[in-house]
């Protein structure tokens, strides 16, 4: 007696390509890995040597120490920085980009695009270069670069201040001219004396070191702190525009001497 056949189940149809076809990897490429391998190194040194500068200044830290705190060798640094010098210029100059941008373009605004001649506010101007800079201290990362830009400011090394002065020179000279029209009551030598305090404030209230904290004690031993940057910024509109706008000693035509 012949045995019944089985039904033969229908299979799907497959393709060669759908067979063999792998699922989508979420592995990143062996390039790719490497190359955010890279940027990772790299940041990291930056954020390490951001850190030490400004806890130490520049002089105070070696290129050991850095490699030692971020988990790099000697090499990575002298493949992405080639020196120490080259490693605190990459810092500012990825630290300033957007915080000068704002200062641009706040500065701009200070002018009509009208084509009228007209005196700037002399509080515009001052926010306009101060803010973004303070704001820059709401972030932690931030509050560092702060530290380390006041620092470097003051630091006696010529190679530092080149570094500093360069990556704001541009901006800061635009500040400087924006506050030249808005004080025309002042001689040369007066606004010069009043810029001096307005960065001298500047500088210290972004480096916020405790100093004048210490010598305003509580009952409990603790000074006061800054507020937010918005309050802190007020406070300094206040006091540096009514310097500014307070009158000369001079006359005023001595300025174009």
């Amino acid at each position: 007696m012949a045995t019944p056949s089985l039904p033969t189940a229908s299979m799907p149809q497959t393709t060669p390509h759908d067979a063999f076809t792998p699922a989508p990897s979420t592995e990143l490429s062996p390039s790719a890995a490497a190359r955010d391998a890279e940027l990772s190194t790299r940041d990291r040194i930056i954020d390490v040597a951001e850190r030490l500068f400004a806890e130490q200044g520049y002089n105070g830290v070696s290129l050991r120490a850095i490699t030692a705190a971020a988990d790099a060798n000697m090499a990575a640094v002298h493949y992405y920085f080639r020196t120490k010098e080259g490693l605190l210029r990459a810092i500012f100059e990825g630290r300033v980009v957007d915080m000068n941008a704002e200062r641009q373009a706040l500065l701009d605004a200070c002018f009509p695009t009208d084509g009228q001649v007209t005196q700037p506010d002399v509080r515009q101007v001052l926010a306009a270069f101060l803010g973004p800079g303070l704001r820059m201290g709401d972030t932690d990362k931030g509050a560092i670069f702060n530290r380390l830009s006041a620092i470097c400011s003051v630091e006696p090394d010529r190679t530092v201040k080149n570094i500093v002065f360069g990556v704001h020179d541009a901006v800061a000279r635009h500040f400087v001219l924006a506050l030249e029209a808005a004080c025309p009551h002042l001689t040369r030598d007066e606004l010069f004396l009043r810029l001096q305090c307005v960065f001298g404030s500047m500088m210290y209230l972004r480096a916020d070191n405790g100093r004048v904290a210490r010598l305003m004690p509580d009952a409990s031993g603790n000074g006061p702190t800054l507020g937010p940057s918005s309050q802190t910024l007020a406070g300094m509109l206040d006091f540096l525009a009514a310097g500014l706008n307070a009158p000369g000693t001079s006359p005023a035509q001595d300025r174009s001497d």
